[in-house]
């Protein structure tokens, strides 16, 4: 069993709807929002390159904390409303200019993957306040297309599909581990 295989199952991860990422909760908060959400919300997530899991294109309504653990380095991808995007490393490598922690604003579009070459990477995602199904919206190729220069390539291969689905199920809670 490989290392990445080894921590799917120890920590009981399991693929996230419409994104993709191999995903568990470590934390939920208890302490409730007044829109009746999680205060906060940590939960450790898993990309491979085969078989392929990453965060597909989507977007959040609140910030969202990145930190970088172990295995290869990860490609963020951010799409801003104003046309640009750009490529933030996660990984250990800070004199490549690597970065272990990294924080996504929220209405910024935003996919991942393990970055090229790599086999497989653990990191952690953080919130507050914490990550519900509501508060997130898978973003389409469609939408994408034509306003990126230089990530043309990007949005066809991990763009969510047109005509996909992009809200999580209404009634999705991710399971908690349970140490």
């Amino acid at each position: 069993m490989s290392r990445a295989q080894e921590l799917i199952a120890y920590f009981g991860m399991k693929p996230l709807p419409v994104e993709g990422t191999y995903f568990i909760n470590t934390y939920i908060s208890e302490i409730k929002t007044a829109e009746g959400g999680p205060a906060g919300t940590a939960g450790l997530g898993l990309y491979l390159s085969e078989p392929v899991s990453a965060s597909t294109t989507h977007v959040l309504e609140f910030d969202e904390v990145w930190h970088f653990y172990e295995g290869d380095s990860i490609a963020l991808y951010e799409f801003h409303n104003n046309g640009t995007a750009r490529t933030i490393t996660l990984g250990r490598d800070t004199a490549a200019g690597q970065v272990m922690q990294h924080t996504i604003k929220a209405g910024v579009i935003q996919a991942g993957e393990v970055a090229a070459g790599g086999q497989w990477a653990l990191f952690a995602c953080t919130m507050s306040p914490g990550f519900t199904a509501s508060c997130f919206r898978g973003v389409t190729k469609k939408e994408l297309r034509g306003k990126y220069q230089g990530y043309e390539e990007i949005i066809e291969r991990i763009g969510v599909p047109d005509g996909h689905e992009t809200e999580l199920p209404g009634d999705y809670v991710n399971e908690r581990f349970k140490s």
